[in-house]
């Protein structure tokens, strides 16, 4: 991969566009990238396009499902071949299809890629969604780090921001961002003379797991 895909990969992760795009969806859209680079347009890059086959790896049972929820609550049904695809990412605005000075079909990204939330019709339970993956993908390293103490713990710990800072080596600010998260997502509760977002550093508190919140929000305890 070229630097350029590369950069567009990590803009559609930080983005989110993953939640939305189908696996077949989203190799079109690297493939589309391929045929910019080697140029390819008109009949050539359309049959490229249309006759491809994508083996499925990860997007299958219950994850399939949940895409094709995902996709029917924004108004959009899960593609099934490749012009679908097409049609998909078009609709989205990731894509725009020109013609050259001898009329060929020229497959092109549009830059800049646009955010899910400025092309597709969210309503506020989704935009909500959304954010909170922003969130945990941001905090990804201090979400697993704080819920691997806390395991360890047996889902009990009496502790300081400075026991697991130093411990975890999350910033106190990562810290209370995500034990606040946690809180209102209901996995955890915490007992303190203060609000999460308003500890010291020295401040005890008392952190317990709701077992079962926190298996249908996280994964099973054994």
């Amino acid at each position: 991969m070229g630097n350029k895909e590369i950069n567009i990969t990590k803009l559609m992760e930080e983005y989110m566009w993953f939640r939305y795009l189908p696996e077949t969806t989203y190799k079109t859209y690297i493939m589309i990238g391929h045929l910019q680079n080697e140029d390819l347009r008109g009949e050539e890059a359309s049959k490229k396009l249309l006759t491809s086959h994508f083996e499925i790896k990860h997007e299958t049972g219950q994850l399939k499902e949940e895409k094709e929820r995902v996709l029917q609550k924004i108004g959009h049904k899960y593609p099934t071949n490749r012009l679908e695809d097409l049609e998909l990412l078009l609709s989205y605005r990731l894509i725009k299809v020109v013609k050259d000075e001898d009329g060929n079909l020229v497959y092109l990204y549009n830059i800049p890629i646009p955010k899910p939330e400025e092309v597709l019709n969210l309503d506020q339970e989704e935009k909500s969604i959304l954010e909170n993956i922003r969130f945990e993908f941001k905090h990804q390293d201090a979400f697993n780090s704080i819920l691997t103490l806390i395991l360890n713990s047996n889902g009990n710990l009496m502790t300081t921001l400075d026991n697991i800072h130093d411990v975890t080596k999350v910033k106190h600010s990562d810290i209370k961002e995500v034990l606040d998260y946690l809180v209102k997502e209901g996995s955890i509760k915490v007992k303190a003379d203060k609000d999460v977002k308003q500890l010291r550093k020295s401040d005890k508190i008392y952190i317990n797991i709701d077992k079962d919140v926190f298996e249908k929000k996280r994964f099973i305890i054994d």
